[in-house]
């Protein structure tokens, strides 16, 4: 794979190639350029781009580049993003739709013709959604120039997400934190502000290192701003280049903010990762220089159902309104009948009619007579073969995901279901609220090819309810069972 980032006037590459022992040997390469590459995170000029392209991943090797899947990597302005906390209480199968609902507010009104992902992080018991979407017209530019270098569209990520993965396993469970992710180069400081839940604003913080401008003065000038308006910024990760020099305690001090190095988290946290980059030179990876490429890769291996090249909104129910369904219909004054219902008429009409004059002429008395005459031969009976069993999958209850949503309107109805499967041998078992507590009936829902489940589940809960309701669960979601607790349920 290829991973490329595409900024405004730099373009990064990163070449992996997986080997059979599970490491990545890799090769990079980087330029800058002085033309403009993008503009408010669309292609400038196509020719330039692809040039511009070409010339970066020509570096990567002698020969030429023979994996052409590309990753593409681009800065946050191209996409639209809207975040949402989610009730927790809601149903995954619903989630979608509720993030869909929640995002037209910010999306463009052809929703058809825009792509879309989210990802969902939960923390303090808060789930929260982070949705990205972006035009079909603009992952169809960026994909028309890489075909002008032979190359080829697989996914496309934004580079907020990319940098979130590289700090979000120092992130503590039940601590919310303000993060400040700034990436210290030569001639620029840029920075984009996240919380633990992840990207918190869209738009980032850049300045460019001119007239003797000190770092440290234009990253605590941004921690002083934010905190005046919303809350103080517990870390700064700092990445880059020229963040390979940075002293932790003077840096701290001279910001204002806790500064925690990038060099200083992948040993920690990431080490698994390091580890498996194999640079062909010899030379170890450069992974500040190329930190958006690296945590791209991280998010690809870890997040490898996101796409934004596949899912699309689907028409607004006003558009779908205007376009009903229309039976052809054959049409009598005052009256619409169907085609089907028409036809079945004239063929009921028609049967009887030939059934009547077959009785009614001779020839259907002779037909009749003559049949009174035939010897009625005896029926051999035979043995109906026996049904063949349908082996029940063998059910490993100490793997099945089970989650109980208490509908009852009792308050602990869930634990009580949840300590009922633990002693039945079920070890992942998490409850939480039904979308409403008006449940008079227990339901039982698995996902669809599954239905054997049926049995095994109410006969170990039948202790407790009779003869629960049962239904099946949408695909997607990820428990393999839901039991909603009614208040049928002893």
């Amino acid at each position: 794979m290829l991973y490329i980032y595409i900024g405004q006037h730099t373009i990064k590459a990163l070449q992996v190639n997986k080997s059979l022992l599970g490491q990545y040997s890799v090769k990079h390469a980087e330029k800058k350029f002085s033309v403009q590459l993008l503009k408010a995170g669309r292609i400038s000029h196509t020719d330039i781009v692809a040039s511009a392209i070409k010339e970066v991943v020509s570096h990567l090797s002698a020969q030429p580049v023979k994996e052409k899947q590309v990753y593409l990597i681009l800065p946050q302005d191209a996409f639209y993003f809207f975040r949402s906390e989610v009730p927790n209480d809601m149903a995954a199968s619903a989630v979608t739709s509720f993030v869909k609902e929640k995002a037209r507010s910010i999306l463009p009104p052809h929703l058809d013709s825009v792509f879309f992902d989210f990802v969902c992080t939960e923390n303090e018991n808060k789930k929260i959604i982070s949705l990205y979407a972006v035009e079909e017209s603009v992952v169809k530019a960026y994909s028309d120039t890489l075909k002008l270098v032979d190359l080829q569209l697989a996914s496309v990520l934004p580079d907020t997400l990319a940098y979130y993965k590289l700090f979000e396993k120092t992130l503590r469970k039940g601590k919310i934190e303000h993060i400040l992710y700034g990436l210290y180069e030569e001639d620029l400081i840029s920075a984009y502000l996240y919380d633990s839940f992840g990207l918190l604003q869209k738009e980032a913080f850049e300045e460019k290192l001119t007239g003797g401008k000190g770092v440290e003065e234009l990253l605590k000038k941004i921690g002083v701003e934010f905190e005046e308006k919303h809350h103080k910024i517990n870390r700064l990760i700092l990445s880059g280049s020229l963040s390979e020099n940075v002293r932790q305690d003077t840096f701290t001090k001279d910001v204002g903010i806790w500064t925690n190095p990038l060099k200083r988290i992948l040993p920690h946290f990431y080490s698994e990762y390091v580890k498996m980059l194999v640079p062909q030179d010899n030379q170890p990876f450069p992974v500040l220089q190329f930190d958006i490429c690296f945590g791209a890769l991280i998010f690809s291996i870890e997040n490898n159902k996101f796409s934004l090249t596949k899912n699309r909104f689907s028409p607004s129910l006003s558009v779908m309104s205007q376009q009903p369904f229309k039976q052809k219909s054959f049409a009598m004054p005052g009256i619409r009948i169907p085609k089907e219902l028409f036809l079945f008429v004239i063929s009921f009409a028609g049967s009887f009619l030939l059934f009547t004059l077959l009785t009614q002429s001779p020839l259907g008395f002779n037909m009749r007579f003559s049949s009174l005459h035939l010897a009625k031969p005896t029926p051999t009976p035979t043995k109906a073969p026996l049904p063949t069993a349908t082996p029940t999958p063998a059910i490993k209850k100490d793997t099945l995901k089970i989650k109980v949503l208490n509908g009852s309107g009792t308050v602990g109805k869930a634990s009580d279901v949840k300590t009922a499967l633990k002693d039945k041998g079920y070890l992942d078992v998490v409850t939480g609220n039904a979308d409403a507590f008006d449940f008079t009936k227990t339901e039982i829902a698995v996902k669809k090819g599954s239905e054997y489940l049926f049995s095994t589940i109410e006969n170990d809960i039948v202790d407790y309810v009779q003869a629960p309701k049962q239904t099946v669960l949408d695909a997607k979601e990820t428990a393999d069972v839901v039991i909603t607790v009614g208040k049928d349920f002893k």
